[in-house]
């Protein structure tokens, strides 16, 4: 009877876990979270065992392969496939780099900083010149760059942490966030953070002007929203630039529901999207 107790005991505390590992994080007070991140790569294969090594796994979105960190899934488009209309015979260019965009890199805590560090080593993965006792960065396939700072009380060894956003007026960018998209602003020293569920953004003040992120090795962030039709509404009431709107997911992409675009006032591109708290 005790053997049967701890086996019960063990599987609830490793579904617990996996639950843990996969989840989107809880939506903040106007029902929003962090959903994907979605990266342009000109080997998506190559890029999709970088982001395994670093510690996500795999998931899928319908037909689409994905990968789950803790907060925050990870997708890919093939920027080595010919652009729509493009002549065949005329290369793609490779996605400028992250760094330069309004989404200069993506922040993870992991639990012990120099054990990550021996072990990706181990799979070819170096840090940048810099490494500190917390704090070490790294740069992924399409020169996307990475954050890693150390937290020993996360749940797991890694986890999604902030994006840093670079904009011409701190502020400005923070009143928005927090105005639309419900952010929490909080200072940590200098730095001025806007708290999402999932994948908080640091505010930091442009030294030049920053580029768009569409088209680039981080092409957009994305969004997880409650009741997607009835925000869209407001976001378009609110003088919001809509790409897309509101409509239907494709089938193919189920769980997911509904899908939109639109972009901040300094060119990050965001995807909106009800369904991807469901995904396993």
């Amino acid at each position: 009877m005790k053997s049967r107790q701890v086996l019960i005991l063990v599987v609830v505390v490793l579904s617990a876990a996996s639950s843990l590992f996969a989840q989107v994080r809880p939506a903040n007070e106007v029902g929003v979270a962090a959903g994907h991140e979605h990266l342009r790569s000109m080997d998506v294969e190559g890029a999709r065992k970088f982001w395994l090594a670093l510690g996500g796994e795999p998931a899928a979105l319908g037909m689409t392969q994905i990968i789950k960190f803790p907060g925050v899934y990870f997708m890919f488009q093939n920027a080595a496939a010919p652009a729509r209309g493009a002549a065949a015979t005329t290369p793609p260019a490779p996605p400028l780099p992250s760094e330069g965009s309004t989404v200069e890199l993506i922040g993870f805590k992991v639990k012990n900083l120099k054990e990550s560090l021996t072990k990706w080593d181990a799979a070819g993965i170096k840090p940048l010149p810099g490494v500190t006792a917390k704090q070490a960065f790294l740069m992924a396939p399409d020169n996307v760059k990475v954050q890693l700072t150390e937290d020993p009380s996360i749940a797991t060894p890694i986890a999604t942490d902030e994006m840093k956003m670079v904009v011409p007026n701190v502020t400005e960018a923070a009143d928005w966030y927090a105005k639309f998209f419900g952010a929490k602003i909080t200072r940590q020293g200098a730095g001025v953070i806007g708290q999402i569920p999932g994948m908080n953004i640091r505010f930091v003040a442009a030294n030049q002007p920053a580029a768009g992120t569409q088209g680039r090795a981080i092409d957009h962030i994305g969004l997880e929203v409650k009741s997607l039709e009835a925000f869209m509404k407001k976001l378009e009431e609110g003088g919001v630039k809509i790409n897309r709107p509101y409509a239907a997911a494709p089938a193919q992409l189920a769980p997911l529901k509904s899908i939109a675009f639109v972009t901040d006032p300094w060119g990050t591109y965001i995807e909106l999207n009800e369904g991807f708290a469901d995904v396993k």
